[in-house]
């Protein structure tokens, strides 16, 4: 078949070295090896590595011989192994054979025990951003390939996107030019996937109206408490922090993490309106209307207290609408979840921050081996997402199985829309495709899902003025990122510690003026002079 692109849619010596071992056993491999600075911004592969179809021939899928790669995902549990639709389906179509092997964060010291052991997967999914150093330095420490070159020789339709597509050029690669991911790039529409949720029908049976200011939420979350028993009228996970304070900092003109605004890089967490956040907070909690678990909450609980009547709103994504109606309404029949607006402090205001994703965030981006002896195979497979047939097989899945086209247009089955087994739309979804959190152009699926309230709340969310304020994917030098990464370590963990403090009512408010002095102590001022200089360079490219 002929693919054609389309357009923009150790802290352990033991525990090292026995992670290593299990690691040489499974993946096998040669470990890392040091590159010169010299060689950035790229170094050319080498011609033995695979030879180059004929000048002006397309390549043809599937690859001969059904070479075999190795994958690993940031996400523990969406990288298991597994033998769907889609992971056989895409076999079938590459030649190409993919052994997963599981997820693991950059964040997690698994990752760090990971690059001690010198054997990487083949493809690597990661943010890659993220890495200490930045991406440069992972190629410049030899874990990683730089793409220039191998994007020139085997991949068409990564190259033609690209060149199409000059803003998403811009975002995925470096300063000097590198590039060193295959990118998850989201469409306009999956930018936006989260926001406030909340009990529709006991706003209902209340008289109450959606709310939509800070005085709104507070009335609504005294009435569950106080006429419906809820015992923790709002619950939080506190996995993330930035989901802690991305629901309702943004009433006060902040967000709790690095944005822009007139030209500036600013930290949150440093501005005034987030004191004034936190006394709200921290006056929810005293009352009673914040989870009293808040501090040690994580997804599993939120779901339970809100698919049981413990809760009558949280910060989710859009799935989470569904999966509270599928849970509860078995046992509730008039249970119903919907989208609230991100909040404002005033009527008819349009708040400031709210979820949005920069179109390339660095997530779910693949990665290659420096060492990989399966070069060709790994872009190859890589490089089918980014074609046509890649793109509708990621988005709708098989045709005549999940989808069939009606006048030109995907049209979905009923194993999709009517499922015979119960299962939601998107349940079948991630069996038959990808659609997120995969190296691809992401194109919006206009995926029906069974509730309404769940079809509805991008709309709800999306009415921001976030847009204006998104820093974009920037990547500072490596020497940069290790000043950046050591100074952030320490900053992002105490204002995590300080944070609850003050919610908690442990600390009073008044801490929080010691808060600020004490990351300026902790080098924050030199943090954003750094972010300062990489987010003007990032204007330059």
């Amino acid at each position: 078949m002929e693919i054609k692109s389309r357009g923009w849619f150790g802290k352990n010596v033991v525990v090292v070295i026995t992670f290593a071992m299990v690691l040489s056993g499974c993946l096998g491999g040669d470990g890392p090896r040091e590159r010169s600075a010299e060689s950035l911004p790229y170094e050319p592969v080498s011609p033995a590595a695979s030879e180059l179809a004929a000048e002006g021939e397309p390549f043809r899928y599937p690859m001969d011989g059904k070479p075999t790669l190795t994958l690993m995902t940031e996400f523990p549990d969406m990288g298991l192994p597994n033998r769907g639709p889609i992971d056989q389906e895409y076999e079938k179509r590459t030649g190409i054979a993919i052994r997963h092997l599981g997820g693991v964060p950059m964040s997690d010291n698994k990752f760090d025990y990971l690059l001690a052991s010198g054997n990487l997967p083949d493809i690597f999914l990661n943010n890659w951003l993220e890495f200490p150093g930045g991406p440069e330095k992972a190629i410049e420490q030899g874990y990683i390939l730089p793409l220039n070159d191998v994007i020139e020789r085997y991949a068409p339709n990564l190259k033609r996107v690209l060149k199409e597509n000059p803003d998403i050029d811009k975002m995925v690669k470096t300063d000097s030019g590198v590039y060193y991911a295959f990118p998850f790039i989201r469409s306009e529409q999956g930018r936006i996937y989260g926001g406030p949720i909340v009990r529709k029908d006991w706003l209902d049976e209340l008289g109450l109206p959606v709310p939509r200011t800070i005085e709104d939420w507070y009335v609504m979350l005294k009435a569950f408490k106080e006429k419906k028993g809820a015992a923790a009228p709002l619950t939080l996970r506190t996995l993330f922090l930035g989901e802690r304070t991305a629901g309702f900092a943004g009433a006060f003109g902040v967000m709790g993490n690095f944005y822009v605004e007139d030209g500036k890089v600013k930290y949150g967490y440093m501005e005034p309106g987030y004191r004034d956040y936190l006394a709200t907070m921290s006056q929810w909690y005293k009352e009673g209307l914040l989870d009293r678990d808040y501090a040690v909450l994580d997804l599993e609980s939120v779901d339970k207290k809100m698919t049981s009547g413990a809760s009558g709103a949280t910060i989710g994504w859009q799935s989470y609408i569904e999966k509270y109606m599928l849970v509860a309404q078995p046992d509730d029949s008039s249970a119903v979840y919907a989208a609230a607006p991100y909040p404002t402090l005033r009527q008819g205001e349009t708040p400031k921050f709210g979820q949005l994703d920069n179109a390339y965030a660095g997530t779910s981006s693949a990665a290659i081996k420096a060492t990989t002896k399966q070069l060709e195979a790994a872009v190859r497979w890589l490089d089918y997402g980014y074609s046509d047939e890649g793109n509708m097989l990621n988005t709708f899945g098989i045709e005549g199985v999940t989808y069939t086209m009606e006048n030109g247009e995907p049209s979905y089955t009923d194993l999709v829309i009517a499922n015979p087994d119960g299962l939601s739309s998107d349940q079948v979804m991630l069996q038959y495709a990808h659609q997120t959190n995969f190296p691809m152009i992401q194109r919006d699926a206009n995926l029906e899902w069974k509730y309404e309230e769940t079809n509805a709340a991008l709309d709800v969310w999306k009415e921001t003025e976030h847009e204006k304020y998104l820093l974009p994917p920037i990547t500072p030098t490596a020497e940069e990122s290790g000043e950046l990464s050591a100074l952030m370590s320490e900053i992002s963990e105490y204002v995590k510690d300080a944070e609850l403090r003050i919610v908690l009512g442990i600390d009073p408010i008044e801490a929080y003026d010691e808060m600020v002095k004490e990351l300026k102590t902790l080098g924050i001022d030199r943090v954003l002079e750094l972010k300062q200089a990489a987010y003007e360079r990032y204007l330059e490219r």
